[in-house]
Protein backbone atom coordinates (compact mmCIF):
# COMPACT_ATOMS: atom_id res chain seq x y z
CA UNK A 1 0.00 0.00 0.00
CA UNK A 2 1.48 2.99 -1.24
CA UNK A 3 -1.39 5.70 1.01
CA UNK A 4 -0.67 6.84 4.04
CA UNK A 5 -3.24 5.44 6.47
CA UNK A 6 -4.42 8.64 8.31
CA UNK A 7 -5.44 9.26 4.64
CA UNK A 8 -7.61 6.65 3.93
CA UNK A 9 -11.32 6.79 4.41
CA UNK A 10 -13.40 5.03 7.05
CA UNK A 11 -14.28 2.22 4.66
CA UNK A 12 -11.09 1.86 3.00
CA UNK A 13 -9.68 1.09 6.86
CA UNK A 14 -12.49 -1.35 7.94
CA UNK A 15 -12.00 -2.96 4.42
CA UNK A 16 -8.43 -3.44 5.25
CA UNK A 17 -9.35 -4.35 9.00
CA UNK A 18 -12.37 -6.86 7.62
CA UNK A 19 -10.54 -8.79 4.58
CA UNK A 20 -6.63 -8.51 5.46
CA UNK A 21 -6.72 -7.89 9.44
CA UNK A 22 -4.89 -5.25 9.33
CA UNK A 23 -3.55 -4.35 12.63
CA UNK A 24 -1.83 -1.02 11.66
CA UNK A 25 -5.40 -0.14 9.76
CA UNK A 26 -7.11 -1.03 13.30
CA UNK A 27 -4.74 0.79 15.26
CA UNK A 28 -5.73 3.86 13.03
CA UNK A 29 -9.42 3.04 13.48
CA UNK A 30 -8.86 2.96 16.87
CA UNK A 31 -6.88 6.92 16.92
CA UNK A 32 -9.66 8.79 15.09
CA UNK A 33 -13.00 7.32 17.11
CA UNK A 34 -11.22 6.25 21.05
CA UNK A 35 -11.07 9.90 22.59
CA UNK A 36 -14.79 11.16 21.19
CA UNK A 37 -15.74 7.39 22.62
CA UNK A 38 -14.27 7.90 26.04
CA UNK A 39 -15.69 11.39 26.32
CA UNK A 40 -18.84 10.12 25.99
CA UNK A 41 -18.65 7.05 28.60
CA UNK A 42 -16.98 9.13 31.26
CA UNK A 43 -20.14 11.50 30.78
CA UNK A 44 -22.47 8.48 31.12
CA UNK A 45 -20.62 6.84 33.29
CA UNK A 46 -19.20 9.56 35.92
CA UNK A 47 -15.61 7.82 35.84
CA UNK A 48 -12.69 8.24 33.76
CA UNK A 49 -11.04 5.01 34.48
CA UNK A 50 -14.08 3.17 33.57
CA UNK A 51 -15.15 4.78 30.24
CA UNK A 52 -11.61 3.80 29.36
CA UNK A 53 -12.18 0.41 30.03
CA UNK A 54 -15.51 0.12 28.56
CA UNK A 55 -13.61 1.76 25.28
CA UNK A 56 -10.82 -0.64 25.23
CA UNK A 57 -13.96 -3.69 26.06
CA UNK A 58 -15.57 -2.09 22.31
CA UNK A 59 -12.53 -2.39 20.61
CA UNK A 60 -11.44 -5.68 21.70
CA UNK A 61 -14.72 -7.16 20.75
CA UNK A 62 -14.39 -5.34 17.10
CA UNK A 63 -11.06 -6.81 16.43
CA UNK A 64 -12.04 -10.08 17.95
CA UNK A 65 -15.66 -9.72 15.42
CA UNK A 66 -14.16 -8.02 12.26
CA UNK A 67 -14.99 -10.64 10.29
CA UNK A 68 -19.02 -10.43 10.88
CA UNK A 69 -18.37 -6.78 10.43
CA UNK A 70 -20.83 -5.83 7.46
CA UNK A 71 -18.04 -3.24 5.51
CA UNK A 72 -21.63 -1.29 4.59
CA UNK A 73 -22.20 0.24 7.97
CA UNK A 74 -21.24 3.46 9.48
CA UNK A 75 -18.04 2.09 12.10
CA UNK A 76 -19.54 5.36 13.99
CA UNK A 77 -22.67 4.45 14.39
CA UNK A 78 -21.49 0.55 15.12
CA UNK A 79 -18.78 1.83 17.81
CA UNK A 80 -21.46 4.23 19.62
CA UNK A 81 -23.98 1.25 20.02
CA UNK A 82 -21.65 -0.92 21.36
CA UNK A 83 -20.39 1.52 23.97
CA UNK A 84 -24.37 1.69 24.74
CA UNK A 85 -24.66 -1.50 25.10
CA UNK A 86 -21.29 -1.94 26.90
CA UNK A 87 -22.51 1.24 29.16
CA UNK A 88 -26.09 -0.56 29.71
CA UNK A 89 -23.86 -3.91 30.91
CA UNK A 90 -21.92 -1.99 33.40
CA UNK A 91 -24.85 -0.61 35.20
CA UNK A 92 -26.56 -3.76 35.42
CA UNK A 93 -23.10 -5.04 37.05
CA UNK A 94 -23.10 -1.98 38.98
CA UNK A 95 -26.89 -2.33 40.70
CA UNK A 96 -26.29 -5.88 41.19
CA UNK A 97 -23.21 -5.44 43.66
CA UNK A 98 -25.99 -2.86 45.49
CA UNK A 99 -26.02 -4.43 49.14
CA UNK A 100 -29.79 -5.22 50.10
CA UNK A 101 -31.01 -6.51 53.35
CA UNK A 102 -32.69 -9.88 53.29
CA UNK A 103 -35.83 -7.86 53.96
CA UNK A 104 -35.74 -5.82 50.95
CA UNK A 105 -34.49 -8.94 49.14
CA UNK A 106 -37.88 -10.63 49.95
CA UNK A 107 -40.13 -8.09 49.12
CA UNK A 108 -38.54 -6.79 46.25
CA UNK A 109 -39.86 -7.56 42.71
CA UNK A 110 -37.42 -9.57 40.54
CA UNK A 111 -37.20 -6.71 37.48
CA UNK A 112 -35.97 -4.21 39.98
CA UNK A 113 -33.03 -3.64 38.77
CA UNK A 114 -33.62 -3.46 35.27
CA UNK A 115 -36.43 -0.52 36.42
CA UNK A 116 -33.99 1.59 37.86
CA UNK A 117 -31.19 0.97 35.22
CA UNK A 118 -33.68 2.14 32.46
CA UNK A 119 -34.94 4.82 34.71
CA UNK A 120 -31.05 6.13 35.44
CA UNK A 121 -30.34 5.53 31.87
CA UNK A 122 -33.84 7.17 30.52
CA UNK A 123 -32.85 10.48 32.96
CA UNK A 124 -29.73 10.66 31.74
CA UNK A 125 -31.17 10.83 28.36
CA UNK A 126 -33.36 13.25 28.81
CA UNK A 127 -31.37 15.99 30.81
CA UNK A 128 -28.97 15.17 27.72
CA UNK A 129 -31.89 15.78 25.37
CA UNK A 130 -32.91 18.69 27.25
CA UNK A 131 -29.49 20.48 26.64
CA UNK A 132 -30.06 20.52 23.40
CA UNK A 133 -33.05 22.55 22.90
CA UNK A 134 -32.82 26.12 22.41
CA UNK A 135 -32.54 28.16 25.46
CA UNK A 136 -36.21 29.82 25.95
CA UNK A 137 -37.47 26.46 24.22
CA UNK A 138 -36.05 25.11 27.11
CA UNK A 139 -36.97 27.36 29.94
CA UNK A 140 -40.68 27.43 29.02
CA UNK A 141 -40.49 23.60 28.52
CA UNK A 142 -38.85 23.24 32.17
CA UNK A 143 -40.78 25.97 33.74
CA UNK A 144 -43.96 24.08 32.14
CA UNK A 145 -42.90 21.01 34.52
CA UNK A 146 -42.69 22.43 37.42
CA UNK A 147 -46.18 23.27 37.31
CA UNK A 148 -46.29 27.07 36.01
CA UNK A 149 -49.36 27.64 33.73
CA UNK A 150 -49.12 28.75 30.16
CA UNK A 151 -50.09 32.72 31.79
CA UNK A 152 -47.50 32.67 34.35
CA UNK A 153 -44.73 31.11 32.00
CA UNK A 154 -45.47 33.79 29.44
CA UNK A 155 -45.66 36.79 32.28
CA UNK A 156 -41.98 35.51 34.00
CA UNK A 157 -40.66 35.14 30.46
CA UNK A 158 -42.21 38.28 28.79
CA UNK A 159 -43.85 36.44 26.00
CA UNK A 160 -46.97 35.71 24.92
CA UNK A 161 -48.90 32.46 25.58
CA UNK A 162 -49.10 31.72 22.08
CA UNK A 163 -45.11 31.76 22.07
CA UNK A 164 -45.15 29.58 24.82
CA UNK A 165 -47.47 26.72 23.76
CA UNK A 166 -45.02 26.78 20.35
CA UNK A 167 -41.88 26.72 22.72
CA UNK A 168 -43.42 23.49 24.55
CA UNK A 169 -44.85 21.80 21.47
CA UNK A 170 -41.25 22.38 19.78
CA UNK A 171 -39.37 20.88 22.73
CA UNK A 172 -41.62 18.07 22.77
CA UNK A 173 -41.11 17.33 19.44
CA UNK A 174 -37.46 17.46 19.53
CA UNK A 175 -37.39 15.32 22.82
CA UNK A 176 -39.54 12.88 21.22
CA UNK A 177 -36.91 12.78 18.26
CA UNK A 178 -34.09 12.99 20.73
CA UNK A 179 -35.12 10.13 23.07
CA UNK A 180 -37.10 7.40 20.13
CA UNK A 181 -34.30 5.00 20.46
CA UNK A 182 -34.43 4.79 23.73
CA UNK A 183 -37.75 4.34 24.12
CA UNK A 184 -37.58 1.71 20.89
CA UNK A 185 -35.13 -0.19 23.58
CA UNK A 186 -37.17 -0.13 26.55
CA UNK A 187 -39.95 -1.13 24.77
CA UNK A 188 -37.98 -4.25 23.30
CA UNK A 189 -36.55 -4.86 26.81
CA UNK A 190 -40.11 -4.77 28.23
CA UNK A 191 -41.39 -7.42 25.65
CA UNK A 192 -38.47 -9.50 25.73
CA UNK A 193 -38.85 -9.59 29.63
CA UNK A 194 -42.12 -10.98 29.13
CA UNK A 195 -41.67 -14.71 27.35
Amino acid sequence: MTRSLETLHEEELVELIVSHNHELAFAELYRRHVRLLVHTAIRKTGSKSTAEDLVQEIFVHFWLLRHKFDIQKNVQAYLNGMLKNKIIDHYRREQQKVPVSLDEAENRPSDDTQELLNHNVLNDLYKESLLKLPSKCRSAFELSRKGYSMKEIAMLMEISEKTVEAHISKALKILRIEMKDYISFAVLGVSTALF
